[in-house]
Order: structure tokens, then C-alpha cells, then sequence
């Protein structure tokens, strides 16, 4: 991701966080001179208006903010529920990557072109999320795999988001103190990175199936120690 898009990105999030900003106070301000049920309904629009602000840039976006407005929408003990209602939208499948940047990610990571490594892809994914998406395929060998793809300079985009999240978060938390979401903040900050680390994914994968005894997929599932969770080998290097 070139600096002009770091900078068009920085500035289409600062913009919408002062947007919003400004509207609530403007809210604050006219509402003393109206009626309890006028005043309930008229901070209700704010509520759906900047909701629905917020959500159209994070669909535009994507990349951490696709995550933070996933963790949002749980949080109805924090935001109004029109922010629950709308934020729940990006619990489901977002649109994908291109099949061509896709082989190109993979074809870089692994050294070899596509029929050098696969017998089949399939090109339409099962799932796309912030920072990967999956797709069924069938090795050389035979064997069917599940492969997980990373977005194409997505590492440098979750940074990002997360040093213009902490920005907003510490500004917010001086112009109104009531509302310091530092301590979440700061535990994304630690925690998402992490999320970028496939080899660390693979060896908590393989961590899960010991503790837990699960079988692989080739094995027998008529054993006397069969349990009712599969867990799938993990495959990093394909040869």
C-alpha cells in the first residue's frame, strides 16, 4: 500500500471521527430545548445516522476496522442499538479478492505456479474475512486441502488502522474523559498483529488437537478414543 493510499485512507477516517464528533454535540446542544419524547427520538436519528456513517466506511475500508465494528456490534452494554442493529451486518461473508491476486499471493509465498501445486481450485471461496479468505482445493497428490489465503498488503493496512484507532481513541478520551477506551484499544493493539501470524495460527491449530485428543482426518473413525471435534492437519509447506 503506496503512502498516497495511507494518507487517503488516514484522512477519510479523521474526517468521519470529527463528523461524527461534531454532530453529537450539535445534538447535545438543541435537545435542552425540547421534550422528553422529542428528545428521545431526536438523539435516535443521531444514533442511526452516524451508525450508518459508520458503517458505510468500514464496508469502503475493511481491514481492521471490518474487525472493530465485528467486536462493536457485541458490545450492546456500550453502543445504541441502532449501532448493534447495523454493525451486525459484518458478521457476515465479505465480498472476496480477486481469484488473480489471490494465485499471486500464493504463487509468491510458495515459490511455484498454480499446476505446479494444485490438480484443482476452486475459484469462488467458502469465506472471505478482514484478513484472509479460503478456498477449496485438491493437491497434486489427491488430497482435498482447505487453503487459507492472506489479503494481498493487508499487514501494513491493519497497522495502520490500528495507529489511526489509538489516535482517535486518545483524542476522544481529552475531549470527553467520560468515554476512555484506551484499555481496549491497547489490547487490540497487542492481540491483532497476532491475528497476521499464520504459522502462529498453524502451531495453536496443533495445540487444540492434543489437549483435546481429536483424530485426524485419514485416520480411523471407528477408534475407541473418537471424540465429536475434528480438528484439521495443518499443511504449511507444500511440496
Amino acid at each position: 500500500m503506496g503512502w498516497g493510499n495511507i494518507y487517503r485512507r488516514r484522512l477519510k477516517v479523521f474526517t468521519l471521527a470529527v463528523v461524527i464528533y461534531l454532530d453529537y454535540k450539535s445534538v447535545q446542544q438543541r435537545q435542552k430545548w425540547m421534550n422528553k419524547s422529542k428528545r428521545t427520538a431526536f438523539w435516535q436519528k443521531a444514533h442511526e445516522r452516524n451508525a450508518r456513517r459508520l458503517l458505510n466506511l468500514i464496508i469502503e475500508l475493511e481491514g481492521l476496522w471490518v474487525k472493530l465494528g465485528q467486536y462493536l456490534s457485541t458490545r450492546a452494554d456500550v453502543l445504541p442499538e441502532a449501532y448493534i442493529s447495523l454493525l451486525k451486518q459484518l458478521q457476515d461473508s465479505l465480498p472476496p479478492r480477486p481469484l488473480r491476486e489471490v494465485c499471486h499471493t500464493i504463487q509468491k509465498e510458495l515459490g511455484k505456479n498454480m499446476d505446479e501445486l494444485f490438480m484443482d481450485f476452486v475459484k469462488d471461496p467458502l469465506a472471505t474475512a478482514s484478513i484472509a479468505q479460503v478456498h477449496r482445493a485438491t493437491l497434486i497428490d489427491g488430497r482435498e486441502v482447505v487453503v487459507k489465503v492472506q489479503h494481498e498488503g493487508i499487514k501494513e493496512i491493519i497497522l495502520e488502522d490500528l495507529k489511526n484507532a489509538k489516535s482517535i481513541v486518545d483524542w476522544i478520551a481529552w475531549a470527553e474523559p467520560q468515554f476512555n477506551f484506551n484499555p481496549m484499544i491497547d489490547e487490540w493493539c497487542k492481540e491483532a498483529p497476532k491475528e497476521l501470524d499464520f504459522n502462529n495460527e498453524a502451531e495453536n491449530t496443533r495445540t487444540v488437537s492434543r489437549n483435546l485428543g481429536c483424530k485426524k482426518l485419514h485416520e480411523d473413525n471407528k477408534s475407541s478414543n473418537q471424540v465429536d471435534v475434528l480438528i484439521p492437519e495443518v499443511i504449511q509447506v507444500l511440496l
